[in-house]
């Protein structure tokens, strides 16, 4: 098939064609010049050249979440758990060496899973004085609150709790448990 001839009346075919769609394209570009005011002007508005505003006040200090107070009670109970914990550990100790090797159902042993049970209860209750003080850095961290005090009391229980996590091990590791 050979290819289409374009004639003149072709050509002004096409091109009427693109003017009829161009035409309100313009029509409509023309519109968007108007100048009725609806855009903002580029003059100095008031709260650009008002004087600065004055400056907030400081934030109030942050108050430490435990006073001094309050961490001298929970190391003092520590302190007291703990003499309590090394006042069982000898009798502990005694008691745990005679059974080692007895059968399960010994009343020396029975004496010493006693005694072992003592310790247990000696070292929970200065288990819980590490809990208050990790509740309190817990606090002191979510409210950006001081730490410095809470962890130092925190490091000195933890390692009563720590000496006496090794103490009943190794009375546990003498009976043969």
């Amino acid at each position: 098939m050979p290819p289409p001839v374009v004639t003149p009346c072709g050509v002004y075919m096409l091109v009427r064609r693109k003017i009829f769609f161009l035409l309100p394209l313009m029509a409509g570009l023309g519109a968007c010049t108007a100048g009725d005011g609806r855009y903002p002007s580029l003059a100095m508005r008031d709260f650009e050249i008002a004087p600065p505003a004055p400056a907030a006040a400081p934030p109030a200090p942050i108050r430490p979440v435990a006073d001094a107070a309050l961490l001298g009670d929970l190391r003092t109970a520590a302190l007291r758990a703990h003499a309590g914990f090394t006042r069982h550990e000898a009798e502990a100790a005694r008691l745990a060496r005679r059974a080692a090797g007895q059968p399960i159902e010994s009343d020396t042993r029975a004496a010493a899973l006693v005694a072992m049970a003592d310790l247990a209860a000696e070292r929970g209750a200065t288990s819980a004085v590490l809990a208050d003080l990790d509740r309190l850095a817990a606090e002191a961290a979510t409210t950006f609150a001081p730490t410095g005090e809470i962890e130092t009391a925190r490091t000195e229980v933890l390692a009563l709790v720590t000496s006496q996590d090794a103490a009943m091990a190794r009375l546990w590791e003498i009976m043969g448990q």
